[in-house]
């Protein structure tokens, strides 16, 4: 008796995506840090950890769909703490903070706009 495989594949959703792409960051982190490419810091474990995973946010937001406005923000807002975290002593974190409002702002506008069609 033969079984029948389905055809169909199931896709990658969000929470799947998102452990893989911390698994690895963790992974290329511990590297990083362990062949001294570049000196620990503690104010950046964020950057490793929500970079990664709002550069993955966004990108799963134009996969969404209905929700594709909710993973853009949180994205944005993963993305701007990675940021900050990593160049805290180069640019002034309010700086960047400023920007994702603005960011966030442009966003809520595209979504509104996009909701009256």
């Amino acid at each position: 008796m033969k079984t029948q495989r389905s055809t169909s594949y199931r896709s990658l959703d969000y929470g799947a995506g998102a452990l893989v792409v911390l698994v690895i960051s963790v992974g290329v982190a511990a590297i990083v840090y362990s062949v001294n490419i570049i000196p620990f810091d503690p104010f950046n474990i964020p950057a490793w950890i929500l970079g990664p995973s709002g550069v993955y946010t966004l990108i799963y937001s134009y996969a969404a769909g209905k929700e594709s406005t909710y993973y853009m923000v949180w994205g944005a807002v993963m993305f701007a703490v990675a940021v900050a975290s990593a160049l805290y002593s180069l640019v002034n974190p309010f700086i960047v903070f400023g920007i994702l409002i603005i960011v966030l702002a442009v966003i809520g506008i595209f979504a509104h706009w996009r909701s009256r069609r």
